[in-house]
Parts: C-alpha cells; structure tokens; sequence
C-alpha cells in the first residue's frame, strides 16, 4: 500500500446546496459549496504525488451521513444506493432536485495564482493523464462553479488538451477545487 504524506489541516465545513445553480463562487465563509470540476475517480498515486506540493489541500469529507443538508430536518445519507443512484443520474446527465442525495465526497483544492515549480511540473506531466478525466456536469440540480473567463473560453474550445488548458487558467485566476467521489476504487467517506 502506498504511504501517503497527510496535507496540512484543513478546517471541518459543511457543504451546503440549497438551489440547482451554477455557483459563482466556489467557497462562501471558508465552505466550500462545490467545485469548478468534477474527478469521479481520483487515483490513490496522484493524490500522495500532489500530497507533496505545497499550497495543494485536501478537504475534509463533505456530505457525511447524518450532516445537516441545509434543508430544516434533513441530513445527508452517506452511501447508501439512494445516493449511488442519485450519483449515476448526475453522471448520466439526468437532471436533480438538489445536491441532498449526493453522496459523501472531497475536494483537491490548489492554490490561487499562476502553477509555477513543483505543481506546474507536475500538472504539465499530468496533460493527457487524470486531466483528462475532469468534468463539468450542467445537470439542473447538481451545479458546479462557474469558470472565470478564460477558464470557460479554453473549456469550450475543446481542443486538443483543453481540460489542462481550463484547469491551469481556473487556478491562475483563483482558488480552484476538484469535487472527487471516488479514491482510487473505494467511495469516499
């Protein structure tokens, strides 16, 4: 098994969706609402590789069961085959009523600024391997960050290695999460 160095301490939020939207911004009080990308599946490798570099964060598990929603009286599931469901719908474009039955989840966050040493080599290294995998779900209900401009404009070319090019304009504009449901094989908890 692969040992991985822990991040620094994040501090515990809670995530919180009240309404299908687009989110403009990606974090409101230090809560992280959702991310600018979505990863379902999060190699245990490149997590311990990004582990190392500096600035690089990994959240506390968001959507725990028995967390309030936001909804008075309604807490979140966990994983349970309502919330694996609710999961595929959203994969397989299905439009939601809220983000109450996603299941539980983390976010890679990076840090605000153009990559520059460790974490642009390896993001470079990275072009055509777990990039490419990056998703932006528009299912009514679901609701990912809205990408600054330059984000959006190398997202929508869809051009050869456009997922790196939308990511590293994401990060270079602002504080950038990837929303991950999976590490490795195993469901986040």
């Amino acid at each position: 098994m692969l040992a991985a160095k822990p991040l620094p301490a994040v501090a515990p939020f809670v995530c919180r969706h009240r309404r299908a939207r687009t989110f403009r911004g990606g974090h409101v009080g230090g809560e992280i609402l959702a991310g600018q990308f979505v990863l379902w599946k999060l190699p245990r490798e490149v997590l311990a590789t990004y582990q190392a570099i500096a600035g690089v964060t990994w959240s506390a598990t968001a959507h725990t069961a028995g967390t309030p929603t936001g909804t008075p009286g309604v807490n979140f599931q966990g994983w349970t085959q309502a919330t694996r469901d609710e999961l595929n719908r959203v994969r397989s474009g299905v439009a939601i009523g809220n983000r109450n039955l996603i299941p539980p989840h983390k976010y890679l966050g990076f840090p605000p600024g153009a990559p520059a040493g460790p974490l642009a080599a390896q993001l470079l290294a990275d072009k055509y391997g777990w990039i490419t995998g990056l998703e932006r779900p528009v299912n009514a209900g679901f609701g990912v960050v809205a990408l600054c401009p330059a984000a959006a404009a190398a997202w929508n070319a869809g051009q050869s290695g456009y997922k790196y090019d939308a990511l590293v304009a994401q990060i270079t504009h602002g504080a950038t999460s990837v929303e991950v449901y999976y590490l490795g094989s195993k469901e986040i908890t």
